[in-house]
């Protein structure tokens, strides 16, 4: 390996698993990274966001209903993010979703520490949500979603029992309102950021740049994303 070639590359991805922009612009990533020659390099960091702080859960298309002032729009928005996530073998029912605080999910990731383990109960949540339905805002529920994937009971009580855990999400949110107003948000080597879901040539050029360092100061992407006012259509 060169003295110019970078020893790891590394990605910071804030998200929140109620938010359908997110799942789709992780998957076009992977996609990309799939695609990148040199993804045995890349380290990802899973960052956490949460759209509706404080909030008991309520069905994803009420809070849209509310947003828009009006049904039609809603579910204007609602048949565009299932069109696109169709494209990607994505199964989205966001009229049986629900929208709610998601600190516990947030802290039940960050008690994980195996990265493999991590990103198989990332995914899963988001399966959750968006294809099936379920709750992931009591213990009960969040305990059996976790252990489909393997994650050890006692690590999933830390949860619920580490006051640790959810400093680090509060942080990683203060983190994330400095650099844009919403999820998903991408951060590429600490360099550059993505915000919201773009295209998947967007983050293979991301990664490309990424490895060649060949983009100076702080640029930006905006695509479509999901903030605490509500989603983009």
């Amino acid at each position: 390996m060169s003295s110019n070639t970078p020893e790891y590359l590394h990605i910071d991805i804030w998200s929140d698993y109620v938010c359908p922009w997110c799942w789709i612009a992780e998957r076009r990533l992977e996609t990309a990274l799939e695609r990148f020659q040199h993804r045995d390099l890349v380290e990802i960091g899973y960052r956490s966001y949460r759209l509706a702080p404080d909030s008991g859960p309520e069905p994803f298309v009420a809070a849209l209903v509310r947003k828009f002032g009006d049904s039609k729009p809603a579910m204007s928005m609602m048949q565009g993010v299932q069109a696109h996530a169709a494209t990607l073998g994505l199964t989205y029912h966001l009229d049986t979703m629900l929208l709610g605080d998601t600190i516990k999910a947030h802290t039940l990731v960050k008690s994980i520490t195996d990265e493999a383990l991590r990103k198989r109960l990332v995914e899963r949540l988001y399966e959750a949500t968006t294809s099936e339905g379920r709750s992931i805002f009591e213990r009960q529920s969040l305990a059996e979603i976790a252990a489909e994937v393997g994650v050890p009971p006692a690590v999933a009580d830390r949860a619920w029992s580490d006051d640790a855990l959810t400093q680090l999400v509060i942080v990683d949110e203060k983190q994330a309102h400095a650099v844009g107003a919403g999820v998903p948000l991408f951060v590429f080597n600490d360099d550059f950021y993505i915000s919201g879901a773009q295209p998947i040539e967007a983050y293979t050029q991301a990664l490309e740049k990424m490895y060649s360092s060949s983009i100076d100061g702080f640029s930006s992407i905006q695509g479509q994303t999901c903030s605490m006012t509500g989603c983009d259509s």
